[in-house]
């Protein structure tokens, strides 16, 4: 008997630990560290030794069709186009004489490189798509350390072009944008680039780029540092600097997300831009973390008609207007904020319902929340479903807690039966 009690109680003791587990699993999940997750960016992130670029030949301008081979011949290139020894097309100037890309690569899937090259020129006309390198349908490219300054766009990246890397470059002063992927580019890493002083966009994805990752580049002084719009998704943006990005008479936003879902905005500094650090529209499920939106002209962050996106351990301080503004917006979740030195720290307008504004830190405000929404009950919508995991976690374990007490009950009648 004494043995039965012993299985029975380690049994009830292994039940408890998994459940406490799972719990503690769930708090993990949702309750982010104010600290664990933030990491400065310093000048030596953004700034490399530009004397290091030496171009040392002159070239006209250079198109490949999937025809590396004839681009070899022709003494554009070196290499085989494997991954130990991808084609390489390095130290050149190209002048694109304002009617043409300097680079186009198309339809290529071999491994190939572009270095230390100066790409301008490549059209200043409203109509015309050209730039300083241009990627079309193509894979496995790697573009380092070049200057594609003073085109439409410095890097455009467009129809399908995925697996590419782009790191180191500049692309600045272009008459559109910095650098762009376009159109189905999915899987690129945009790494350690200055993207400044562009007309409109220092960094764009657009048009269904999805799983890219854009990480500790630079892009300021445009007239919006980084857009993601046109239904893209699963993008993850991180330690990069969005500021000071301003020009008069203009919306000028640091990141401007339209349209798009699922991306992850982490540990960026998004300061001193014209008008609002972070503006979201009519883009759900993204999630912004970590992030310092200080000191921008009107709101921090500016939330219009968007839905169950999720804002944990920003730092919103000292913009013009409001910290956060959720206008025609519902099931939001802003939690574990800093928000210091606002008109108003949280304004929810009366067209807005069912967010939740949980855990924040405030000081120095006007008013901390002006908080005009509608209630969920008053339009038959219930809270986002914060608590879905753990209430899936304890059904779970009341089922396994009364499983387990079944068995035990029929493994006591059955030594019963045997004793007698």
């Amino acid at each position: 008997m004494k043995s039965i009690t012993k299985q029975r109680t380690a049994f009830l003791a292994i039940l408890g630990f998994t459940l406490l587990s799972s719990f503690l699993l769930y708090l993990n999940l949702d309750l982010y560290s104010r600290d664990s997750h933030k990491y400065p960016i310093g000048r030596n992130d953004f700034y490399f030794n530009i004397s290091n670029l030496q171009t040392s030949k002159i070239s006209g301008k250079i198109h490949i069709n999937n025809n590396w081979t004839d681009a070899k011949s022709a003494g554009i290139c070196n290499g085989s186009g494997t991954w130990n020894d991808p084609y390489l097309i390095k130290d050149l100037i190209i002048d694109g004489k304002n009617s043409s890309n300097c680079i186009r690569i198309q339809n290529s899937s071999v491994y190939f490189k572009i270095e230390n090259c100066t790409l301008f020129n490549a059209g200043s006309d409203w109509s015309s798509e050209y730039a300083g390198i241009l990627l079309e349908h193509t894979n496995n490219g790697i573009i380092i350390d070049n200057n594609c300054s003073k085109n439409m766009y410095g890097i455009s990246l467009v129809l399908y072009s995925s697996n590419n890397t782009i790191y180191r470059n500049h692309a600045n002063e272009n008459f559109y944008t910095g650098i762009a992927l376009n159109t189905f580019c999915n899987n690129n890493t945009v790494y350690r680039n200055f993207a400044n002083s562009n007309s409109v966009f220092g960094i764009s994805i657009s048009w269904n780029s999805h799983n890219n990752t854009v990480s500790k580049n630079n892009a300021t002084r445009n007239i919006i540092g980084l857009e993601i719009s046109s239904f893209s998704k699963f993008n993850k943006i991180i330690d990069n600097n969005f500021s000071y990005n301003t020009f008069p008479g203009w919306s000028t936003n640091g990141i401007r997300i339209s349209r798009a879902e699922n991306n992850s905005i982490t540990r960026n500094i998004v300061k001193y831009n014209g008008w609002e650090g972070i503006q979201v529209y009519e883009s759900n499920y993204n999630f912004f973390l970590n992030n310092s939106i200080i000191n921008n002209g009107d709101h921090g962050i500016s939330l219009i008609r968007c839905d169950e996106n999720r804002f944990f351990g920003n730092n919103i301080s000292l913009n013009g207007q409001y910290g956060v503004n959720i206008e025609e917006s519902k099931s939001n979740l802003i939690k574990f904020n800093t928000i210091n030195s606002h008109v108003v720290g949280i304004y929810l307008d009366d067209q807005s319902r069912c967010n939740i504004v949980l855990n924040n830190f405030f000081s120095g405000n006007g008013a901390d929340i002006l908080n005009h929404q509608r209630t969920c009950e008053e339009i038959g919508l219930t809270p986002p479903p914060i608590n879905i995991v753990f209430i899936s976690l304890t059904i779970i374990g009341i089922t396994i807690l009364i499983t387990g007490a079944v068995l035990v009950l029929r493994s006591l009648l059955r030594i019963k039966m045997k004793n007698r």
